[in-house]
């Protein structure tokens, strides 16, 4: 180390007295790399050259570097964890499954709503149009004729009786889905008001009248007259339910469009947390090889490039199998990550547009194992050494 040091300070010999040692540090830290192949000579000073020179190992130097190393990872993987709970959480939140597709239904909800309430206004017009006619033909023909072409009135009466039943019988069947201020309610009691008058002038017409009867083509008329205004209270109900059903619509996705900037932010988090760790993780060399093949017990991440709602860390049973989405249970012990990445890729293939998916070993108790034996090995050479 001295002699290196006086060779820095040579080549160095312009810095201020500080610099060596920052240069020293500097060239260690570029070395480290090298350090299996390198080994420093250790001396005292150029006077003692003819004492014998100790050549000894880094490999001290080389674990430290090695833990702090891990360290960084330990730090970037905890990064990478709390970005992806961070975004499960605003998901979960908010009700966010996939955010796009959730926003494409909801435009094709707006659109079938707007196609209804045309149709149901177009029905509503024809309902006005029916009413203003049968109102006007009405007008033309007689209200009451003799006695003799009367024979048929109570048998109207009983008719529109039965008509009043099967209107009460509806109220009750729609009070068990609806409230009584619901303008479905309200358009079936309006229509029974309707019939429950026309029946009480028409027993009361009959009953005191002896010599003339309402004309049986001016009572159906009527009753025409009555369904139609019924039916267009009806059409005009269901056009207010429609209107507000839009209004919920459109305010659910205006609430999704405000959330995406901040989905987005997350899912960037997420992304970068995610090339770091990955970056670091090629570049502490930590990686399995490629003939590795996954165990009972370990633990691997699935990214999905274009639909990170699928994204998820599973651990692999005991019976050898995990269980995804869409796909269900895969059997993967004795397979490699990229075999492992081929049948996710085969079976997402009909569930997906672009079934891109990264497949990483998180984790590994075989290869835990085999660090922890090696460690283990290099500190017992260390404390024979020593």
């Amino acid at each position: 180390m001295y002699i290196l040091r006086n060779q820095i300070r040579g080549r160095y010999s312009w810095l201020s007295p500080l610099r060596p040692a920052m240069v020293i540090m500097s060239v260690l830290i570029f070395l480290l790399p090298t350090f299996d192949q390198i080994d420093l000579a250790y001396g005292v000073s150029d006077l003692e050259a003819n004492r014998p020179v100790v050549k000894q190992p880094v490999e001290r130097s080389n674990k430290q570097a090695f833990v702090i190393m891990q360290q960084q990872l330990h730090a970037y993987r905890e990064q990478l964890q709390s970005s992806e709970s961070e975004l499960e959480a605003f998901q979960q939140k908010h009700g966010i499954i996939s955010l796009e597709t959730q926003i494409d239904l909801l435009l094709q909800q707006r659109k079938a709503l707007d196609d209804s309430l045309k149709k149901v206004r177009n029905i509503s017009m024809g309902y006005k149009e029916k009413y203003e006619w049968v109102k006007g033909q009405i007008s033309l023909v007689p209200k009451e004729v003799p006695l003799s072409t009367t024979s048929s009135e109570q048998g109207v009466i009983s008719a529109a009786k039965n008509n009043l039943l099967g209107l009460q019988l509806k109220e009750q069947q729609l009070l068990t889905k609806y409230t009584s201020a619901s303008p479905h309610v309200q358009s079936v009691r309006e229509e029974m008001n309707v019939i429950a008058r026309f029946i009480t002038e028409q027993e009361a017409k009959q009953a005191g009248s002896t010599t003339h009867g309402k004309n049986p083509l001016y009572r159906e008329m009527e009753m025409q007259l009555f369904q139609t205004q019924a039916d267009l209270i009806s059409a005009e109900a269901q056009s207010e339910v429609i209107v507000k059903q839009i209004a919920e619509v459109d305010q659910e996705l205006e609430r999704f469009r405000g959330l995406r900037s901040g989905l987005d932010e997350l899912r960037r988090q997420v992304t970068a947390a995610e090339s770091n760790y990955l970056n670091y993780l090629t570049k502490v060399g930590t990686t399995p090889p490629q003939d590795y093949q996954v165990q009972v017990g370990d633990q691997l991440d699935f990214k999905f490039f274009f639909n990170p709602e699928l994204n998820e860390s599973v651990e692999v049973r005991p019976d050898g199998r995990i269980a995804l989405q869409l796909v269900g249970e895969i059997s993967i012990v004795g397979y490699t990550v990229a075999q492992i990445r081929e049948v996710l890729i085969e079976k997402y293939a009909g569930q997906l547009k672009n079934p891109e998916v990264a497949v990483l070993l998180r984790s590994s108790h075989v290869l835990a194992g085999e660090a922890s034996v090696r460690s283990s090995g290099q500190s017992s050479r260390e404390h024979h050494e020593n």
